[in-house]
């Protein structure tokens, strides 16, 4: 896919909804299960900056529970006094075969991007 038609994509030539399926299996591989508060924080860590949209998240969710690769558990929080009712989130034996897939996928992707910004680095800041 060309970055003309698609500028969005540059810095990993990756969309965030991408990303944010790709980091939710890795963190579920980490620590389970875990709710969609858990995985903003998370996302915030990585980044110091940027957490996807609510809307992003909480669609990519339902899609990978959809198609499987999730096991979704209602439950219940305290907040503020009050009960809150939460998802828990698991990853499946399906949904750890395709972080398998998708880790080595984008391995060779990370590996390209990350030698494109040292060489940018090098060019631009030293």
């Amino acid at each position: 896919m060309s970055h003309k038609n698609n500028p969005k994509k540059f810095a990993l030539n990756m969309s965030a909804a991408q990303f944010t399926k790709f980091y939710i299996m890795h963190l579920l591989q980490v620590r389970q299960p875990m709710i969609s508060e858990h995985f903003k924080e998370e996302f915030h860590k990585l980044t110091n900056n940027w957490i996807p949209a609510p809307s992003t998240l909480l669609d990519t969710l339902h899609d990978m529970t959809e198609e499987g690769l999730l096991h979704r558990k209602d439950g219940y929080k305290s907040y503020e006094k009050k009960r809150q009712k939460v998802y828990w989130y698991s990853l499946t034996d399906e949904g750890k075969e395709e972080f398998d897939v998708l880790k080595k996928r984008y391995k060779i992707l990370f590996e390209e991007q990350l030698a494109i910004l040292h060489q940018i680095m090098n060019e631009v800041y030293q």
